[in-house]
């Protein structure tokens, strides 16, 4: 029974891990454009995105257990891509969707849940964050362990799921929190490329 119960945990591990890597990879597109009303317009991208996932997360909430985390793949796959979007949204809206990589994506979403680990990304230059460029084998590994804490952090909130009404409440707030530091993140970010467009946009150095 321990080693069923650990074969799925692991399998629930490489599943996130997996979904992560393509989010990451697949960028999603933005219908936004700028304007010049674009810090105004940014808070309500924000807040919709937070109450949009807020409602997903807590409505599709499962029981707790084993299964109970199994099957909530698609509430973890719904929240990223929600937030993905209002990265998109966010980097559009500012005019700098062509400066949305695949690093500053990475940096947009866990900048406030994994900061140790997204740490070596970003250096501050100027009056502005540099993301820096990472070679394919440095982002997998990176997105790897990102994958790891996420999925350790999620197992331990399994015993909040034992209870379905407190699990969807629960689970809506931090979501909501969530994706509103993830837009505060995005925003600081590609409000000071496009407030300062003559500074570098990234390094030119790959890490390794």
């Amino acid at each position: 029974m321990g080693d069923c119960t650990d074969e799925k945990m692991e399998k629930f591990k490489e599943k996130l891990s997996k979904l992560l890597f393509e989010l990451i990879t697949d960028i999603p597109e933005s219908l936004y454009t700028p304007s010049e009303d674009s810090d105004e317009k940014i808070k309500k991208i924000i807040r919709q995105a937070s109450l949009k996932a807020a409602t997903v997360s807590a409505t599709l909430s499962v029981p707790a257990g084993v299964t109970g985390v199994l099957t909530s793949i698609p509430d973890i796959a719904a929240i990223w891509r929600i937030q993905a979007q209002l990265v998109s949204d966010i980097a559009a809206t500012y005019g700098k969707f062509a400066q949305l990589s695949r690093e500053a994506m990475v940096w947009s979403l866990f900048r406030h849940s994994a900061a140790q680990l997204v740490r070596d990304i970003a250096v501050r230059t100027g009056s502005r964050i540099v993301v820096q460029k990472l070679s394919f084998a440095a982002l997998e590994a990176l997105l790897r362990k990102i994958g790891l804490k996420v999925s350790t952090r999620f197992l331990g909130k399994i015993a909040l799921r034992a209870i379905p009404a407190i699990g969807a409440v629960g689970n809506g707030a931090y979501s909501f929190y969530d994706t509103t530091e993830v837009g505060k993140t995005a925003a600081a970010y590609f409000k000071a490329l496009a407030d300062n467009p003559e500074e570098p946009a990234a390094e030119d150095a790959e890490i390794v």
